[in-house]
C-alpha cells in the first residue's frame, strides 16, 4: 500500500466555539466535545482507498464528506474504506471527540488528555491487498530447530512469497496462500531473541507489488507451576509499570522520548516493561523489540466497573484491536485482560477468551487487588495462564502470604511499592531481595515468578491526596515525570543487580578475644545441635516482646575451625544429656572453650548465681574433683544482641574468649574461656558436664588441659 499521511494543521474548535487550529497528533487536557476538521486532496486515484487512524482518546465519531464512517474506541487503529465517498479534490473530514463523558476511556487512576493521538493517512490499494499477517513460531529439538507459521489475511485469495532474513541473509523461503491455514515449514538453527540477545529477524511476504515486512523473533515464554519460562528456562520477571506520559505531553511522547525510557529501564537491571494501562503508540514495541524488553498489554480499565456493558464490550475490543496490532511483536510476553476491576466472572471469561482466540500462543491473565480466595477462583474459572497480586503494605508480609496461598499456578506481583518506599531506598531493596529469594527458592510452599515496580515515573494525579500525591504529582515513581531519576533509582538498580544467596555463612565475621594453651581432649555426648535452635527462637517469659521477631537461620556455630580441635558445632550439654571429654595428660587446670547458654543465660534470663552445670574431672589415680557453675558467675547467654540492642554477657569467672556473627542484624554470639584449676598439677582421665538446670542447654566447643 501507497501512504499518504493527513498529520499536520486541522481546524479545531471545542464545543461549537471558534475555530483555531491544532497540529495533529496533539494530545491535550480533557475539554469535553471538540472537532477536528481538515480539507484534503487524494495524491492518486486508487481500487481501494483506506483512511486511517491509529489513536484517538476516548471515543470519536468520524465524517467524511458529511457522510458518517464511524465510531472509534481509545488508542486503537481503525480504518474505513472511503473510495466510494472520496473527491479527488476538496474533500472535508470532520472528527468530533468526547474526552470525559465516554464510560470507557477517562479514568481517575490518571491525568486524562484527549486527542487525534497519533497519526492519520490515507493508505492506497490495488485488488489486491493484505489486510492481516500472523507470524508465530513451534521451538523444537532444545530450542535449537523452529517451525515458522505464517497466516495470510488479504482481499483476494493468492498465493504469496513468504521469505525470512538475518541480517540481511535469505534464511529460508516458501510459498503460502492468503486466507487458509498455515502450514509449517522447518528452519534449523535458529537464533532466539530473548532480553540477553534479542535477535531480530526480518519477515517479508509479498505478491505482486504488495509486501508487507516486520520484525519477528525466535522465542518461546510459558510457565510451569511455579515459574515463567523463557526458551525453556526459568525467567524472574523484573520490570517496571510504564505509563505513555512524558512530563505534561499526554499521549504524544516522541520517538526519542520512548526510547530513552526503555534504554533506562533496561540499563537499571529490568528485562520487562508493563505497559499500563491503555495500549501505548506501537513504536515502542519496535524499540522493545530492539533493545530486548520483554513487554505486556492491557486495554485501559482502572477501578472500572466490567458489569457496565459498554465498559465491558469497549475494553474487549480494545484489547482485540491491540492483540491484532502487535501480535507479531517477540517483545510481547502476554496479555493483561483488566487492571484492579470491579469484575464480573464473565468478562472474566469473555476476556480470556479474546486473548486466546486472536493469539493462542501467548499466556494471559489480569493485573489484579482482589482477594486471595477470590483470585485462586476466578483465575481458574476463566482459564488465566497465571496469577497476579497487587501486595502494597509497609512489611513484606502480605507479598510473603500471597506467595504462601497462589501455589498452583506462577504468581507475579504485576505492580508493588508505591508511597510506603518512594522515600525508603533501604525498605524498597529488602522488598527486591525478598521477591528474588521466593522465586530462587521457590516451592509449592512459597514461590514467586516475576515482580513490576510501580511505578516507573512520576505523572500528573490530582484525585488521591497524601502520602501518594503531592502538588498535584503521583510521587511514586523511580524517575520523576522529565525522567530524572528519584532517591529510590539507585536502590532500585543496586538490588536488581545483586546475586541472592540465602547462605548467610558468606556473611561471617570471627574475632579472637584471647589467647590459651594446652592440649585438646576429645568429646563425646550431647544433645542434638538441630533440635536446640528452636530455643533460641522461643521467647523468654520476661523478655517475650524484645524476643518476638528473632529468628535463627544458623545459631551459635562456628563457620570454620578457628583455633586447632575446637568444634564448629558445638557440643550441646543439656538435661538428661552429659558430654564426656577424654585424653592424656597432666596439667593444673583445664580451660573450657564455650561456657554459654543457649539462650539462657545472665544476663538475659534465669537467677543470677543460681546452679546451671556440673563440670565432674576424673584423674588417672581414680580421684575425683567436681566444679559447680553457676549462671553470671561461670555461665552467660551466649547472645549479644536482645531485640534492637547489643549486650555485654559478664561471668565473674569467665573471660570472653571470641565474637562472631552471621550478618549483623541477624545473629550474634560470645563464647566464653572458664578456667578451672586443680591446685596442683594431676594426670586427668576425663572430664565429664552435666546440666543441672533444665532451662538451660550449654554450649562447649572444647575443653584443653
Amino acid at each position: 500500500m501507497k501512504y499518504q499521511s493527513l498529520n499536520g494543521e486541522w481546524s479545531y474548535r471545542i464545543g461549537k466555539g471558534a475555530k483555531t487550529s491544532v497540529t495533529v497528533p496533539y494530545s491535550c487536557l480533557a475539554v469535553g466535545h471538540s472537532e477536528c476538521e481538515l480539507c484534503f486532496d487524494l495524491e492518486q486515484k486508487s481500487e481501494h482507498i483506506f483512511l486511517e487512524f491509529l489513536g484517538i482518546t476516548y471515543e470519536a465519531s468520524v465524517y467524511l464528506n458529511e457522510t458518517f464512517l464511524g465510531k472509534m474506541l481509545p488508542y486503537s487503529e481503525y480504518r474505513f474504506e472511503i473510495g466510494e465517498i472520496a473527491k479527488q479534490k476538496e474533500n472535508i473530514l470532520r472528527v468530533e471527540l468526547e474526552d470525559i463523558k465516554p464510560k470507557f476511556g477517562p479514568t481517575e487512576g490518571w491525568e486524562n488528555f484527549g486527542g487525534i493521538i497519533r497519526d492519520v493517512g490515507i493508505l492506497y490499494a490495488d485488488s489486491f491487498y493484505f489486510e492481516d499477517v500472523f507470524f508465530w513460531t513451534d521451538l523444537k529439538n532444545n530450542y535449537k530447530d523452529a517451525e515458522v507459521n505464517v497466516q495470510i489475511k488479504a482481499s483476494l485469495d493468492k498465493e504469496c512469497d513468504v521469505k525470512l532474513f538475518l541480517k540481511g541473509k535469505e534464511i529460508c523461503a516458501f510459498k503460502q496462500s492468503s486466507n487458509t491455514e498455515a502450514v509449517a515449514v522447518a528452519v534449523n538453527g535458529v537464533e532466539l531473541w530473548s532480553p540477553d540477545s534479542p535477535t531480530l529477524y526480518q519477515l517479508e511476504v509479498s505478491c505482486g507489488e504488495e509486501k508487507y515486512c516486520h520484525n519477528v523473533g525466535f522465542r518461546e515464554i510459558t510457565c510451569d507451576k511455579h515459574a515463567i519460562l523463557l526458551n525453556g528456562e526459568p525467567c524472574f520477571i523484573k520490570g517496571v509499570c510504564k505509563h505513555e506520559m512524558f512530563g505534561d505531553s499526554g499521549h504524544t511522547p516522541t520517538v526519542e522520548q520512548m526510547e530513552t525510557d526503555l534504554r533506562m529501564i533496561k540499563n537499571a537491571g529490568c528485562n520487562f516493561v508493563r505497559l499500563v494501562h491503555y495500549p501505548h503508540n506501537k513504536k515502542i514495541l519496535d524499540l522493545a523489540d530492539k533493545i530486548g524488553l520483554m513487554v505486556s498489554e492491557e486495554p485501559g480499565l482502572w477501578w472500572s466497573d466490567t458489569s457496565d456493558k459498554e465498559v465491558a464490550e469497549g475494553s474487549i475490543e480494545v484489547l482485540k484491536r491491540t492483540i491484532m496490532r502487535d501480535r507479531n511483536h517477540p517483545s510481547i510476553a502476554f496479555w493483561l485482560c483488566f487492571n484492579e476491576c470491579r469484575f464480573t466472572e464473565q468478562f472474566l471469561i469473555d476476556s480470556a477468551k479474546a486473548c486466546k482466540e486472536y493469539d493462542p500462543t501467548r499466556m494471559v491473565s489480569g493485573a489484579n487487588c482482589m482477594s486471595l480466595e477470590d483470585t485462586k477462583k476466578y483465575y481458574n474459572i476463566c482459564g488465566f495462564d497465571f496469577y497476579t497480586m497487587h501486595p502494597y503494605a509497609p512489611t513484606f508480609e502480605r507479598s510473603k502470604i500471597s506467595a504462601e496461598y497462589l501455589t498452583d499456578k506462577p504468581l507475579i506481583f504485576t505492580e508493588w511499592g508505591g508511597y510506603y518506599v518512594y522515600d525508603n531506598p533501604h525498605l524498597l531493596k529488602d522488598f527486591i531481595i525478598a521477591m528474588k529469594k521466593l522465586f530462587v527458592n521457590r516451592s509449592d510452599e512459597a514461590a514467586l515468578a516475576g515482580m513490576c515496580f510501580w511505578e516507573w515515573s512520576e505523572l500528573n494525579d490530582f484525585n488521591r491526596g497524601r502520602p501518594a500525591c503531592i502538588d498535584g504529582v503521583l510521587r511514586e515513581g523511580l524517575t520523576d515525570k522529565y525522567r530524572n531519576p528519584t532517591m529510590i533509582f539507585p536502590a532500585f538498580c543496586e538490588a536488581l543487580s545483586e546475586e541472592v544467596d540465602n547462605d548467610f555463612t558468606k556473611l561471617y565475621e570471627y574475632e579472637q578475644l584471647c589467647e590459651f594453651s594446652g592440649k585438646p581432649m576429645t568429646g563425646t555426648g550431647g544433645k542434638d545441635f538441630a533440635e536446640c535452635l528452636t530455643s533460641v527462637d522461643e521467647p523468654i517469659p520476661e523478655y517475650r516482646i524484645r524476643m518476638r521477631a528473632r529468628k535463627t537461620a544458623v545459631g551459635p556455630k562456628l563457620q570454620k575451625q578457628e583455633v586447632e580441635a575446637i568444634a564448629t558445632t558445638p557440643f550441646v550439654v543439656a538435661n538428661d544429656y552429659p558430654v564426656v571429654f577424654s585424653g592424656d595428660g597432666e596439667c593444673d587446670s583445664i580451660n573450657i572453650i564455650g561456657a554459654v547458654a543457649m539462650p539462657y543465660g545472665y544476663p538475659i534470663a534465669g537467677e543470677y548465681g543460681e546452679a546451671v552445670a556440673e563440670v565432674e574431672v576424673t584423674f588417672e589415680n581414680g580421684e575425683k574433683q567436681i566444679f559447680g557453675l553457676k549462671n553470671g558467675v561461670d555461665i552467660t547467654t551466649v547472645l549479644t544482641t536482645l531485640g534492637s540492642s547489643r549486650i555485654n554477657p559478664v561471668a565473674e569467672n569467665a573471660k570472653p574468649f571470641a565474637k562472631f556473627s552471621y550478618e549483623k542484624n541477624r545473629e550474634n554470639y560470645q563464647i566464653n574461656m572458664l578456667n578451672l584449676a586443680f591446685g596442683e598439677v594431676k594426670s586427668i582421665k576425663e572430664v565429664t558436664v552435666r546440666c543441672v538446670n533444665e532451662k538451660y542447654n550449654i554450649l562447649i566447643y572444647g575443653i584443653y588441659c
